[in-house]
């Protein structure tokens, strides 16, 4: 179960105010969730895990800066997003001039079918923000009207989405299904 957003907005006072603790219960109560999301945007395991470190330590020295009673949740999101959007927009601009190489040396940018089916079958399946609204509603509990607020958009289309992705992920899953038989 997630914590409150007043149980956030009082760790988060407490995190301004030098309390490790209150740092070790947010990671504690987010990672997860967290990791899902970025992974979500960036689709790649190990920028994921880059992008949530850079996230929570952005949040540590950004934290000054947060304003009590705001939508705590919603402000580590947004950090974590922004990270991985510019780590995504970097990375666009590197051009690899072997791509065999460059594989090897920073590995694939996939997600490895054999160990996330639903993931991949989301990445085939769902655009962006489909992707993301399932993810942040299924895996990190979010209720679909701090979704939208995360997203900034209105409720109507979080739900609207969310509703068409999961018709698309059943109908995707019924055609693998019955291409397998």
């Amino acid at each position: 179960m997630l914590m409150t957003k007043q149980e956030f907005d009082q760790k988060m006072l407490r995190l301004q105010q030098g309390d490790e603790q209150a740092f070790e219960e947010i990671y504690n109560e987010t990672h997860r969730g967290l990791f899902a999301f970025i992974l979500s945007i960036c689709r790649n395991y190990h920028t994921a895990e880059d992008m949530m470190q850079t996230a929570y330590i952005r949040l540590r020295t950004t934290v000054a800066s947060y304003r009590a009673g705001s939508n705590a949740y919603a402000w580590l999101y947004t950090i974590a997003k922004n990270a991985t959007l510019n780590e995504i927009a970097r990375a666009k601009r590197e051009a690899l001039t072997d791509m065999d190489e460059g594989q090897d040396k920073f590995g694939s940018y996939h997600i490895d079918e054999e160990c996330s089916p639903i993931m991949a079958l989301m990445n085939k399946t769902l655009g962006d923000t489909e992707r993301q609204i399932v993810t942040l509603h299924v895996v990190a509990g979010f209720k679909h009207r701090e979704i939208a607020d995360m997203l900034s958009k209105p409720l109507g289309t979080v739900l609207w989405t969310y509703n068409n992705a999961l018709a698309k992920l059943k109908k995707a899953l019924e055609k693998e299904t019955a291409d397998e038989n």
